[in-house]
């Protein structure tokens, strides 16, 4: 599967989401999944890799 190029209304909402809570539950990823057009699998591989850079930010 090709390489998904967020657009910058997806990535605002997604670093809004992960300001309030670094780790999605369920429903939200679901919320979130149907809001921007993307799947649930896209959201979570999403947050994967932005707790890590936060992590290599600290």
């Amino acid at each position: 599967r090709p390489r998904t190029k967020f657009s910058s209304a997806q990535l605002q909402e997604l670093e809004r989401s992960f300001r309030e809570q670094r780790y999605i539950g369920t429903s939200e990823k679901r919320r979130l999944a149907a809001a921007l057009g993307l799947s649930q699998s896209q959201i979570k591989t999403w947050f994967q890799n932005r707790r890590m850079k936060f992590k290599r930010q600290t």
